[in-house]
C-alpha cells in the first residue's frame, strides 16, 4: 500500500495510531501528531477589482476605492493613522498582509493579501457577477484554501479552479458568513472603519475572514493551478475575495519515523524508513519546522539511520528527516518531528536540590527534579511528588506518602554520583514528618528501576514534626545512586524532605544544633552541639542583624563575632529589642575551618508582635494618682503596629503597692485593650502580669494597674495591646489581623528624681472645667503649642505660640484631650469637656 502524505512546516494529517501497527515507541512523536502540510502561499498576479483596506496616514476615503459591505464601512490596517499625530491602532490587518490562520486543523497555514496601497479584493455585487484572479506561480495542489469574506449577510459564489493544462474543477455553491460572527474564521477581530467619517470600530472578536478549503480532485492533484474564477451566485451579502493558499502536491514522499534508540547523555540513533535515494537529517532544541532552505546538520545520509551526536545531557531535542528523490519533485518535505530526551550525565559533588524550580506534581501526577526520580514498588499504593508546601526554605519541599501502603518500598532517587560510595562522601537535608516516629531510611541503589536494590545505610532516621537537619556519612561500596526511602510503619504518614546536598566529607566537620539561651536586653549566650572530632582551635561565631548568611568574603571583627575553645559563647553589646542571626564554624587550624552550621535566630529584649491592619490603635492613655502620671494620645499607629516609646517622657512613676488609675481610648471602631507589666523584668510578658483587660469591646474604658508589694524600685516594661478582634487581649507577642502593641515604661519609685520634680511641675491646669466657648490656661509661659485631640484620636486643633486663653467655640460637645507642648519637648495633657 502506497500512501502520498504531505509534509511541510509544523502540521499534522493523520493521527499517531496510523503508525502504531510500525512504531512501537509511540513517545517519539511530539504529542497530538499527524503528518504535516506542505503549505505554500499563492499570490495572485491580477484580478483583484477594489482596495477595501484603509492604511496609511490620512483619511480612509483616500486610502481606499470602496467598502466591503456597501454601506460605507472597509477594512482597517494597523498601520493607519487620520494625521501623522494621531494615535496609533492595536487591531487591524497586519502590515505586512500575512495572514496566520488560526483555524485548528491547518496549523501552518497562512495567507498573502494583495497590495494594501491598490485593489487587493475581488468585490462581487449582484448574482452572477464574476471575476478571475491569476497567480503569479502556478502550484499543483492537494488542496487550495480561499480567505474570503462577505459584507451585509451571507453569500453563496462558486469557484472554478483553472489548471494550467487548459482544464478545471468547479466547487459549487460555497456559502460565505458575514464579515461579523461566523465560524472557521482564519482571522478576526481586525476592526473597520466607516469611510465616510473616518470613524474607528474595534472589536476582539469581529469582523473575520473566513477560511474555505477547497479539495483537488486525485487526477488534477499534479496540475498546476494558474487561476481562479470566482462567481456570485445568491444571498445579501457582498462577496471579498482577499486571497488563496495551497496544500502543495509532491510526489516525493516524506520517511517515517521510527522509534529513536542509544540515547546516551551526547547521542542518540535516529531511524526511519522510506525508498528515497538519501535523507537529510536536522535536529534543533526548538520544536520549530525547519524552512526548506535550512541546512541539515547531516546531509545526504544514504541509509535509513545515523546517530546525532555532539548533544547536551538532560536536553530535550526535536528532529526532522526529508527525502531525496530522483522524481520530478527532487526532495520531499521534512518529516513530522520527532523527539528525544538526552540521559543525565553522571553528578559530581558537591550538588544540592531544594525542589524549588520544579513543578509541583500531585498523588495522580508524581513527579521528580530533572534526572532524579520517584520509585515505588509495582502496585504500591503510595505516591511521591513536588509539593508547594511543608519546606524549609519557601517555597517547595518533596513529599512522600505510603497512603495505604504498609509493606513495599517507596522512595527519591538522586542522580548517578561520581565516586559515591569511595567512603568520603555525606549527604545533609532537612526533614519532617506529620506523625511523630514516622520514620526515613537513607540508602543507596545498585539498580535505579529496582527498589529491591537498595542497600541502607545506618540505622532509620526517626521524624519530629519540625524540619531538622541531618547528615548521613556514605561507606564504602560499590552503588552509584543515593535514595531517601519511606520507613512506612502506619497508613498515611506524611514525609516532607528538603535542601538535600551531597558533598566531601569535610576533613574539618562543622558544628550542629545552634540554638540561643539567657537572652537579656543586650547579650545572648549561644549552644551547640560539638562534632564527632572535636576542632583543635575551638569555634569562630558570627552574629548579624540580616540574615544574610557569611562567606568566604566576609570579615570577621569584633564588633560581629565572638570565638570560643567550647561549644557555647555569649555575645555582649548587642542593640535591645533587635533580631540577630547568628553561624557558629570549627577551627581545626589556622588554614582549615569548617563550613559554616546552619542559622541561628534570636531576638534581644521583647519579643516583637505585629498586626497586620492598623485602622485600629491605642488613641489615647492616660493616668491618674502615681507620683507621675502620663497622658499619650496619638492619630494613628505605625506600619507594622508595634511602636517602642520606652524612651520618651510618656512613663508612670509609682511606689510599691500602690494603684494607678488609667483611661483608655481606643482609635477606630470599638476594641479590646490589655495591659502587661514584666515586672520580674526577664523579658517575658506572663499570663500573671497582664494587669488590666477589658471584658468587651470598648472606645473608652477606665481601670487600675496596682503595683506589686515587694516590687525592688527600677523600670519596667510595660506593654499596651489594642485588638479589634478580641474583646479581651490575652497574649502581648502575637501576629494579630487589627490593631496595635504600643511599649511605656512603669517606674517604681518611693520619690521623684530632680528631673522627674521638674516634669511633675509641669502639668499645667486648665479652667473652667467643662467650659463653653474659652478654656484659660493657668501658666502658658513655658508652652510652644497646644493640641487638641478628639476620644477617636483624631487632631481637631493645633494652636501655635498660645496665649492664656484657648479659643475652643467651634469644637462640638463631649470630652478633648489637650495636650501642651513644651518648649523643651515635653508635654502635659489634660482632659477638658466642651459643654
Amino acid at each position: 500500500m502506497l500512501f502520498l502524505l504531505n509534509f511541510a512546516t509544523n502540521v499534522i494529517k493523520m493521527t499517531i495510531n496510523l503508525f502504531s501497527r510500525v512504531v512501537p515507541a509511540i513517545a517519539l512523536f511530539s504529542a497530538g501528531i499527524m503528518l504535516a502540510q506542505n503549505y505554500q502561499t499563492m499570490p495572485v498576479s491580477s484580478g483583484f477589482t477594489a482596495d477595501v483596506i484603509a492604511n496609511g496616514i490620512g483619511s480612509s476615503n483616500v486610502s481606499t476605492n470602496n467598502d466591503v459591505d456597501g454601506v460605507s464601512y472597509a477594512f482597517v490596517a494597523k498601520d493607519f493613522q487620520l494625521t501623522s499625530t494621531s494615535a496609533a491602532i492595536t487591531y487591524g490587518i497586519p502590515v505586512d498582509g500575512v495572514i496566520n490562520s488560526v483555524v485548528a486543523g491547518t496549523p501552518g497555514l497562512s495567507y498573502i493579501l494583495g497590495n494594501l496601497s491598490g485593489n487587493n479584493s475581488l468585490r462581487l455585487v449582484a448574482a452572477n457577477d464574476s471575476g478571475t484572479l491569476t497567480f503569479t506561480t502556478p502550484k499543483p495542489a492537494f488542496t487550495l484554501y480561499m480567505l474570503s469574506t462577505s459584507g451585509s449577510g451571507t453569500s453563496v459564489v462558486n469557484v472554478n479552479v483553472n489548471f494550467s493544462d487548459g482544464s478545471s474543477q468547479v466547487f459549487s455553491n460555497i456559502s460565505i458568513s458575514d464579515w461579523y460572527g461566523g465560524a472557521n474564521f482564519a482571522i478576526q477581530g481586525i476592526g473597520r472603519i466607516k469611510r465616510s467619517s473616518d470613524a474607528l470600530e474595534s472589536s476582539s472578536s469581529d469582523p473575520r475572514l473566513y477560511q474555505t478549503p477547497l479539495a483537488i480532485d486525485a487526477a488534477n492533484q499534479a496540475k498546476p493551478i494558474q487561476s481562479v474564477v470566482v462567481t456570485k451566485v445568491s444571498g445579501a451579502g457582498y462577496p471579498n475575495i482577499f486571497a488563496f493558499s495551497a496544500d502543495v502536491y509532491s510526489d516525493c514522499v516524506p520517511p517515517v519515523l521510527q522509534a529513536v534508540s542509544g540515547i546516551t547523555a551526547n547521542s542518540a540513533l535516529v531511524s526511519w524508513t522510506g525508498n528515497a535515494a538519501s535523507y537529510d537529517v536536522y535536529h534543533s532544541t526548538s520544536n520549530t519546522t525547519p524552512a526548506s532552505s535550512v541546512t541539515p546538520t547531516y546531509p545526504g545520509v544514504t541509509g535509513t539511520s545515523t546517530t546525532i551526536g555532539s548533544l547536551n545531557s538532560n536536553t530535550t531535542y526535536y528532529y526532522w528527516v526529508r527525502s531525496n528523490c530522483n522524481t520530478a519533485t527532487g526532495q520531499s518535505v521534512w518529516s513530522f518531528a520527532g523527539t528525544f530526551k538526552t540521559a543525565c550525565s553522571t553528578f559530581t559533588v558537591p550538588y544540592t536540590e531544594n525542589f524549588d524550580t520544579t513543578s509541583v506534581g500531585s498523588s495522580t501526577n508524581t513527579n521528580a527534579p530533572s534526572c532524579w526520580a520517584y520509585l515505588e514498588s509495582t502496585s504500591f499504593a503510595g505516591y511521591g511528588y513536588v509539593a508547594a508546601s511543608n519546606s524549609y526554605s519557601a517555597p517547595n519541599s518533596y513529599y512522600l506518602n505510603n497512603s495505604t501502603g504498609t509493606a513495599g518500598s517507596q522512595m527519591l532517587v538522586a542522580p548517578p554520583t561520581i565516586n559515591l560510595s569511595d567512603g568520603t562522601k555525606r549527604v545533609r537535608f532537612y526533614a519532617r514528618t506529620g506523625t511523630t516516629g514516622t520514620t526515613l531510611v537513607i540508602g543507596t541503589l545498585s539498580n535505579p528501576a529496582d527498589p529491591a536494590s537498595f542497600t541502607q545505610l545506618g540505622s532509620p532516621i526517626s521524624l519530629t514534626t519540625t524540619h531538622t537537619q541531618y547528615t548521613v556519612n556514605i561507606p564504602a561500596g560499590s552503588d552509584l545512586q543515593l535514595a531517601f526511602k519511606h520507613g512506612l510503619g502506619g497508613t498515611s504518614r506524611a514525609i516532607y524532605i528538603d535542601n538535600i546536598t551531597v558533598q566531601n566529607i569535610p576533613s574539618c566537620l562543622e558544628p550542629t544544633a545552634v540554638a540561643p539561651t539567657n537572652l537579656t536586653m543586650n547579650s545572648a549566650t549561644l549552644g551547640w552541639t560539638a562534632p564527632s572530632s572535636v576542632p583543635a582551635n575551638g569555634y569562630e561565631v558570627y552574629y548579624s542583624t540580616t540574615n544574610t548568611a557569611p562567606d568566604a568574603s566576609t570579615v570577621l571583627n569584633s564588633s560581629n563575632s565572638a570565638t570560643s575553645p567550647s561549644p557555647s559563647a555569649t555575645l555582649n553589646s548587642l542593640s535591645s529589642d533587635t533580631n540577630y542571626y547568628a553561624w557558629v564554624r570549627s577551627v581545626c587550624s589556622a588554614s582549615d575551618k569548617s563550613i559554616w552550621s546552619e542559622m541561628a535566630a534570636f531576638r534581644t529584649g521583647y519579643c516583637l508582635p505585629s498586626s497586620s491592619n492598623q485602622n485600629s490603635w491605642l488613641s489615647a492613655f492616660s493616668s491618674t494618682g502615681s507620683l507621675i502620671d502620663m497622658a499619650y494620645s496619638s492619630g494613628s499607629s505605625v506600619a507594622g503596629g508595634y511602636q517602642n516609646l520606652t524612651a520618651t517622657n510618656n512613663k508612670i512613676i509609682n511606689a510599691p503597692g500602690a494603684t494607678t488609675s488609667v483611661s483608655f481610648t481606643a482609635g477606630g471602631p470599638t476594641c479590646g485593650i490589655g495591659v502587661w507589666v514584666d515586672w520580674n523584668n526577664n523579658l517575658t510578658f506572663e499570663a500573671s502580669e497582664r494587669m488590666f483587660v477589658t471584658g468587651n469591646y470598648v472606645t473608652t474604658t477606665t481601670g487600675s494597674i496596682t503595683v506589686p508589694a515587694g516590687t525592688p524600685l527600677g523600670t519596667y516594661r510595660m506593654r499596651v495591646v489594642t485588638d479589634f478582634n478580641s474583646t479581651g487581649p490575652s497574649s502581648a507577642c502575637a501576629a494579630i489581623t487589627r490593631g496595635e502593641f504600643v511599649d511605656f515604661n512603669f517606674e517604681v519609685a518611693t520619690s521623684l528624681s530632680t528631673s522627674e520634680t521638674s516634669l511633675k511641675k509641669k502639668e499645667i491646669s486648665v479652667y473652667p472645667n467643662p467650659f463653653k466657648d474659652i478654656l484659660h490656661v493657668a501658666d502658658i509661659r513655658d508652652v510652644k503649642s497646644v493640641t487638641v485631640t478628639d476620644v477617636a484620636g483624631r487632631i481637631v486643633k493645633t494652636i501655635d505660640n498660645p496665649t492664656a486663653e484657648l479659643q475652643l467655640g467651634e469644637l462640638n460637645s463631649g470630652l478633648y484631650l489637650v495636650t501642651m507642648n513644651f518648649k523643651d519637648g515635653s508635654k502635659s495633657t489634660v482632659k477638658a469637656i466642651k459643654k
